[in-house]
């Protein structure tokens, strides 16, 4: 009896108590295109990482390339008021193409997974956006992954975005 309850301590002393992480919950998202970045925004980073949450915030980083036959899938009227906004741009002499792997919150924090893939282009200089819509919640932060590396993490303060 007395070596069961001295293995019982024991466990409890040297292995502490068990605690399990959140599991990621995957998080209904949408891709948007059929927008131009501002050469107002940044002009001089290769890369920029956006969490917005107003048109007027959205406004002032991308504006609507409208062209023959478009059939861009845009944020819709009033966005703002259900959706937040995640962006990536990426600057230089290559056009970049962005696929979407995952978009999901744990503990609080929105991870968006993605892979970019560059094709060099030295003719000219691109700023290829990606913009991803996802519903407004009370997140803590937003933590970029692109491929298996966390590129950027925006602290949200505790406030809604």
């Amino acid at each position: 009896m007395r070596a069961r309850l001295l293995i019982a301590l024991l466990a409890a002393v040297c292995c502490g108590p068990w605690v399990e992480s959140a599991e990621p919950v995957g998080l209904k998202f949408d891709l948007h295109d059929g927008y131009f970045v501002s050469n107002k925004f940044e002009p001089n980073a290769a890369e920029s990482y956006l969490v917005i949450s107003t048109q007027e915030q959205f406004d002032q980083v991308f504006g609507a390339a409208f062209v023959m036959g478009d059939r861009a899938h845009r944020l819709p009227e009033k966005a703002f008021e259900k959706l937040m906004v995640l962006a990536v741009v990426k600057r230089g002499q290559a056009m970049v193409e962005y696929q979407v792997k995952a978009v999901e919150a744990v503990d609080g924090v929105v991870q968006l997974h993605y892979r970019a893939a560059r094709t060099p282009q030295a003719s000219a200089e691109f700023a290829c956006p990606l913009i991803v819509s996802i519903p407004r919640g009370d997140y803590r932060a937003v933590r970029f992954i692109e491929g298996k590396q966390a590129v950027k993490t925006h602290e949200l303060g505790g406030n809604k975005p």
